[in-house]
């Protein structure tokens, strides 16, 4: 099933509220490209009131289980690095300081420590 706007965006809404992102950031989500040579599918644009901005161009063509985690890695890093490195979602193994890391199981998105290989520490968003 090809990726829809629709879809996106609620990824994309609920992962800006888990990773608390700055409360006036803007959030586009469409299928337009804004890169060069960007294709089909569903392309999300982050702004943050600085006037920095990152977008996350998926492929129409990208499962849900790759697409998720993709768009939640890219989004953190980018919401980490505009806040100075707060960690959110918190790493849930006790006494860690990092941030946790997204993964996809049965179709949903969940947080876990990303030293303990898959162990069973998980931060439901």
């Amino acid at each position: 099933m090809a990726l829809d706007v629709r879809t996106v965006r609620g990824w994309a809404e609920s992962l800006l509220r888990t990773l608390e992102a700055p409360e006036k950031a803007v959030l586009q989500v469409g299928t337009q490209g804004t890169a060069p040579g960007t294709g089909s599918g569903v392309h999300v644009t982050l702004t943050y009131p600085d006037g920095t901005s990152v977008t996350v161009d998926l492929d129409g063509a990208l499962p849900e289980p790759e697409a998720l985690p993709l768009l939640a890695e890219q989004l953190q890093d980018s919401v980490l690095e505009s806040t100075g490195g707060h960690p959110a979602p918190r790493c849930p193994a006790p006494g860690h300081t990092h941030p946790a890391a997204p993964h996809v199981s049965h179709g949903t998105l969940d947080w876990h420590c990303p030293m303990n290989d898959g162990q069973d520490l998980h931060l439901c968003p």
